[in-house]
């Protein structure tokens, strides 16, 4: 069995695996994290918690040594990281490993190219020694349990077995003493997601060394695994709890603390109300797709905007994909302007006037290395064909201009390739390529997913005043505050079905409301 192999220090540092003084991250025109001060203690598995925009990432991000911090210090491992020093290589060689939420491996490579690349086991005078690499591969894989093997290629399995990868390489190759994991249980199955987080208490028991920091969005998980829990509200440590000593219900609190609509939400314009309709735009019948959702109904208006508030895995993006054609109703009914559909296929939703943007834009939706004027029109070339099928090359530029006017997308023509483009101006395209095909229907899933601070209120207003004034629109969303300031109404999954309604002008319709549902934790 593969053993977890940490150098040992004097009693005097065993206690403590990591500290943070003051570690603070300016970016501009925003304070991300602000004069943080913790104690991790070895043997510990610390959970930190907050809404997003709390400044959880970056602060694990600064204590692996991928953002220098503004000001404060990082102490581990007899060493320190620093605004003159922070590098990933550095927090390395002082025990530091963090498992993010997408790992970046060499997606052509094995996985045992990938799990040894840089640390490669030699014998004799320097010779790679390829069966050893090979046999401590499946040891890992075996110790996670993994569909896998050390020759299979990295890019052909699941994201799920990538990241469980990535966390066996820091722990049982690299022996890394600090283990941070940032969000790695959202994309992971239920019982994936209970399988790893026993092994963090298996192997803290294993080696009184180890210590694991782990974020999570999930009140229950972190009060089932952790031992103790830090709180972070705009950037600051507001509490700091042993979860034995509180109760899921304290820690909303604290994590909610007395929130008004700031930032993205500020910007935005108060949500109008719908426009009274004798039929439903759309409508939704008790549908479900037999394992993730189930007996979801609702009814859009036309000028409404409908929120889905949810965590990973709770069914929101299920049941978004299912209004698309992109996975099968087993149950229930859809009506689109009172008439019976049901899709089989993406494009018989796109032809009966729905249209989607997917949350993982780069994959999913952006068409690499073409230019902006091809990525605007993909979905419209029928709208400048001419009568014997040629494309109207003149007129599809000028309205990629006028669109791209229009958003005000910041981009040297629309010739250039959209890779050069910012997340921002990369979304603001593809809102675009969605609106010129007129759809009755807007299906947005993370519309400012990866997107900066400063372009946020703008693609909220495009939802909130341009796509809503003639269609309906359903949004997906992690923030509260974008659901708040975007929607007339806003359903909270959680479990796979719909457990609350919160609507505009009501006393309830708050971001702290929300927050709590979606974490199935509400007032008595």
């Amino acid at each position: 069995m593969l053993a977890v192999a940490l150098p040992t220090e004097s009693p005097a540092q065993a206690a403590e695996s990591y500290r943070l003084a003051g570690l603070t991250r300016r970016f501009p025109g925003v304070l991300a994290v602000d004069r943080v001060d913790l104690t991790v203690r070895r043997g510990e598995i610390h959970g930190i918690i907050g809404r997003n925009g709390a400044g959880k990432s970056v602060l694990v991000s600064m204590i692996a040594g991928l953002i220098p911090p503004s000001a404060g210090t990082v102490l581990a491992g007899g060493g320190q990281l620093d605004a003159e020093n922070a590098t990933p290589v550095r927090a390395h060689r002082l025990g530091i490993s963090l498992i993010p939420q997408e790992p970046r491996f060499a997606r052509a490579l094995t996985v045992t190219d990938n799990l040894f690349m840089g640390r490669e086991l030699t014998v004799g005078p320097g010779f790679l020694d390829p069966a050893a690499m090979r046999r401590a591969v499946a040891e890992v894989i075996d110790r996670l349990e993994l569909e896998a093997s050390p020759t299979s290629r990295m890019g052909d399995l699941p994201i799920e077995t990538q990241q469980l990868l990535a966390f066996g390489k820091a722990v049982f190759i690299e022996h890394a003493r600090i283990i941070l994991l940032d969000e790695i249980t959202a994309s992971l199955s239920r019982q994936r997601k209970t399988r790893l987080l026993g092994l963090l208490r298996t192997l803290a028991a294993e080696s009184a060394d180890l210590s694991f920091t782990l974020i999570s969005h999930h009140i229950a998980e972190v009060m089932e695994f952790t031992d103790r829990v830090t709180v972070m509200r705009d950037g600051r440590v507001v509490a700091m709890r042993a979860t034995a000593k509180t109760d899921e219900r304290s820690l909303a609190n604290w994590i909610v603390g007395d929130v008004r609509i700031t930032g993205t939400a500020q910007a935005a314009k108060p949500a109008a109300k719908p426009r009274a309709a004798a039929m439903p735009l759309l409508m939704a019948d008790r549908l479900g797709d037999g394992r993730d959702f189930h007996d979801l109904s609702f009814q859009l208006q036309r000028g409404e905007v409908i929120g889905f508030a949810g965590l990973e895995g709770s069914g929101k993006d299920a049941a978004l994909e299912a209004l698309f054609g992109l996975r099968p109703l087993r149950t229930g009914e859809v009506r689109l302007e009172g008439s019976p559909v049901r899709f089989a296929a993406p494009r018989e939703a796109l032809k009966a006037g729905i249209a989607f943007l997917p949350k993982h834009r780069e994959v999913q939706a952006v068409i690499q290395n073409r230019p902006v004027e091809d990525n605007t029109l993909i979905s419209s070339l029928r709208r400048i064909q001419g009568p014997l099928g040629f494309l109207r090359v003149h007129e599809g530029q000028r309205i990629a201009r006028e669109k791209t006017a229009e958003l005000q997308v910041k981009t040297p023509s629309i010739f250039t390739p959209i890779d050069h483009l910012s997340g921002g101006n990369k979304q603001k395209i593809l809102i675009n390529r969605l609106s010129l095909t007129v759809p009755k229907v807007f299906l947005l899933n993370e519309p400012t997913r990866g997107v900066d601070l400063a372009a946020k209120p703008a693609l909220l207003q495009v939802v909130r005043d341009r796509q809503a004034a003639q269609s309906g629109v359903i949004m997906l969303s992690e923030s509260e505050d974008e659901l708040v300031a975007c929607c007339d109404r806003v359903l909270v999954f959680f479990r796979g079905r719909i457990t609350r309604v919160l609507e505009r002008g009501k006393a309830d319709f708050t971001v702290g409301e929300i927050y709590k549902s979606v974490q199935g934790v509400e007032e008595p």
